[in-house]
């Protein structure tokens, strides 16, 4: 069995890599006020709800149409699975690092519109494509996500705030 690439795929794919590396390498690199298991939890949420909604979207209420092709699911793979979660947990650790209130919209909007720009992509390069969906709705669903990140991180924070009254 032969594999062959079309040229469309190994654009994505090589863009899609390449927005991967550069965004695990800026998080790996960008001072994190956050524990590794705080970041670690926060991921692994954000990871499951991201993984479920698209599910949901895709299948069940048909929203979405997904790509056929093998190749491109790998980009919808890592856009998915590692894009949108990582891109929460770079949002936290700044939102945590924000000292007003103006700052701390500035990072939900930035962290929104990247999130937003890595959806255009995948619709750009027929990863997804609307069926009953529109753009508006991504907007919120990427909020949500974003929001969903911050209320895990609320609750770790207040359950390790409860946890330092406690003696052993």
């Amino acid at each position: 069995m032969k594999l062959t690439l079309k040229k469309g795929v190994l654009m994505a794919l090589s863009i899609y890599l390449t927005i991967t590396i550069l965004v695990l390498q800026f998080a790996y690199h960008v001072q994190k006020p956050l524990s590794f298991l705080q970041n670690a939890v926060i991921f692994m949420v954000v990871a499951i709800i991201t993984r479920q909604c698209l599910t949901l979207l895709v299948m069940e209420w048909k929203f979405y149409k997904m790509t056929e092709d093998d190749w491109l699911f790998v980009c919808l793979l890592l856009c998915r699975d590692v894009l949108t979660p990582m891109m929460s947990v770079i949002f936290i650790n700044f939102y945590v690092r924000a000292k007003s209130a103006g700052q701390k919209a500035v990072v939900f909007l930035v962290s929104l519109v990247i999130l937003l720009a890595l959806h255009q992509l995948a619709i750009t390069f027929n990863l997804l494509t609307y069926l009953k969906w529109n753009f508006f709705y991504t907007i919120l669903l990427n909020a949500g996500f974003l929001l969903t990140a911050l209320g895990v991180f609320k609750l770790i924070s207040l359950t390790l705030e409860n946890r330092k009254h406690e003696s052993l």
